[in-house]
């Protein structure tokens, strides 16, 4: 068990006392196979559990031969609706703590190039990686723009390969707030506080995690997370990883191998200046020594997006996988979310019993108070306290084989969906598969169904997160498909051949899924009807070619992503 601690200006002294008190993961049968070694789920309490998938037989196929299960429900309308319930805004990579959000529609009809950011040369600049310098231009992975509504105005927010977070009008990419240079690139997704305080939350290759106030003439730096303030950091200094905020809590993992728990303590001071009073209250060491032996190497990272689930009768969680495909769910009831009446997907009290409304939506009577305006954001002084000596137990574990960087998500029942990569061509990732369902409260076997991606070249399986909608995923992979799977049973509807290295996580608005590609293409296609082969309805492409490796927003008839190409471009009708 993890035991909460408050971390204060002597962070470094406080996190090492943490680690010491860690325990690193026991685990219950043979360890005669390195590569089953790792594969241990935990139940919901805190004992361990065989979980190797046919300990002592050989496990389930990598393609799908699932049990008979019952079909899901309908779906809680809360599952696919915004995280913020105060303003109108896409404020987090995939919307909502179960990454099932993408956007608000309408979705262009025939878009192409409204403008183009910047004007002039190209963003751009040096950065190294396993010891090798080279120019990285644009955007990447998964580096989807926030949407902002505010006093009138649309704004789109996103950092970017120049070393720079911008500030834009959405109406004709011309800057609302001064550039937030950083000392090297930013690959990650920024974050737009969910409750309307006017903080935006991001890290960077340059070691450090941010809380940015925009509600000065120039954004203002209010505290730093250093990713080499805890003792051991396995691999580097990077945050790819995008937070999500539920409450007055901060969930965020580092490419250090540590995940976060941050107590943000937000409010205004007597100006009416937003305030952030971070305490780090959790710093857990996502690796140990049996997954190292399991993987044969030490390359492990958090870089995929934190999940939250919160559930009243069953418990609170917060999932995160890793690169040594080690997949993790905390206990996090200790915050008590679910005791204030936050909803599953991270939504305020009060907001989603009976679905989510985006605040001035199209025909929509209601609208939300503006982002900023401090009217519906709640107190820090209400919100729930973790009674002292609180616990945040691992409820779950299971490994995968290989890394996993795309984000989980998670459906109205609680069920995960991960895509893992096929790099290491160990066995255990080809008994498990590289995309699969988990059910994390089964005893046992949690795997449900799996997915191949056999290699093409060196290197097989999934970077982007999947698609969650209706019954269906939709996720492209590495090796060049476009897959639209049931999520019942693993079933493969449909398979359409797309470009190698497609690692863009597609976005679903009105029937419609919208995903790019490595030679510069945005494509959208019809998924009305989820059993059918889907048709193409447009492509456009952004100029000059570039891959689109990062998520797309769509918002109320336009497009914003960035491309690789070193641009960020507004797709929309004439």
């Amino acid at each position: 068990m993890v035991r909460l601690a408050t971390i204060g200006a002597a962070i470094l002294l406080t996190v090492a006392a943490l680690a010491a008190a860690v325990t690193f993961f026991a685990f219950r049968g043979a360890r005669g196979d390195d590569s089953k070694a790792a594969g241990t789920s935990l139940s919901t309490t805190t004992s361990l559990a065989a979980a190797v998938p046919g300990e002592g037989g050989s496990g389930p196929p990598s393609t799908a031969q699932p049990e008979p299960v019952e079909e899901p429900p309908p779906g809680d309308p809360a599952q696919f609706s915004p995280i913020n319930t105060s303003f109108a805004g896409l404020t987090m990579f995939r919307g909502n703590s179960h990454r099932s959000y993408y956007g608000e529609g309408p979705v262009p009809q025939a878009p192409r190039v409204l403008w183009r950011f910047p004007e002039g040369g190209a963003m751009s600049s040096s950065s190294s990686e396993g010891g090798e310098s080279r120019i990285w231009a644009g955007t990447g992975w998964t580096g989807q723009p926030v949407v902002w509504e505010q006093d009138g105005s649309t704004r789109v927010m996103f950092g970017a390969y120049d070393r720079a977070v911008h500030f834009l009008d959405a109406a004709d990419g011309s800057r609302f707030l001064p550039d937030l240079p950083t000392g090297d690139l930013i690959k990650g997704s920024v974050v737009l506080d969910p409750d309307g305080y006017p903080l935006l939350y991001f890290g960077s290759r340059d070691n450090y995690y941010r809380v940015v106030a925009l509600d000065r003439a120039e954004p203002e730096v209010l505290w730093k997370l250093d990713a080499a303030s805890v003792p051991h950091p396995v691999w580097n200094n990077d945050w790819d990883s995008s937070a999500v905020i539920v409450g007055d809590y901060l969930f965020e993992g580092g490419e250090n191998s540590y995940f976060f728990i941050v107590r943000l303590n937000r409010g205004y001071d007597a100006s009416g200046k937003v305030t952030a009073a971070p305490e780090v209250v959790l710093a857990y060491p996502a690796y140990d020594q049996e997954l190292f032996s399991a993987i044969g190497d030490r390359t492990v990272s958090i870089e995929n997006s934190p999940a939250v689930h919160l559930d009243p009768e069953r418990g609170d969680r917060v999932y995160f996988a890793n690169g040594g495909g080690r997949v993790l769910g905390l206990d996090i009831s200790a915050l008590g979310l679910s005791d204030a009446g936050y909803g599953p997907a991270g939504q305020a009290p009060g907001t989603w019993e009976r679905g989510v409304v985006v605040p001035g939506a199209p025909g929509v009577e209601r609208a939300g108070d503006p982002a900023g305006s401090g009217a519906t954001a709640a107190s820090p002084s209400s919100l729930p306290q973790p009674a002292p000596g609180a616990e945040f137990p691992v409820a779950f574990k299971f490994w995968g084989g290989d890394d996993i960087d795309a984000s989980i998500v998670i459906d109205e029942e609680g069920m995960l969906y991960v895509a893992a990569e096929l790099e290491r061509m160990l066995p255990r990732a080809k008994e498990v598969g590289q995309l699969f369902k988990l059910d994390p409260y089964r005893e046992g076997d949690p795997l449900v169904w799996s997915v191949a991606d056999p290699a093409r070249g060196d290197k097989g399986g999934i970077w982007a997160t999947p698609a969650l909608h209706g019954e269906m995923l939709y996720v492209s992979t590495h090796t060049g498909r476009l897959l639209g799977v049931a999520r019942r049973d693993g079933e493969i509807v449909w398979e359409k051949p797309f470009t190698y290295h497609a690692w863009g996580s597609a976005a679903v608005v009105d029937d419609t899924l919208i995903v790019g590609d490595t030679d510069g293409w945005i494509h959208a296609y019809d998924i009305a009807d989820p059993t059918l082969d889907p048709p193409e309805i447009w492509k456009v492409s952004v100029p000059g070619g570039g891959a689109v490796e990062s998520t797309p927003a769509v918002w109320r008839g336009r497009i914003y992503v960035g491309s690789r190409n070193g641009y960020f471009y507004c797709f929309g009708d004439g």
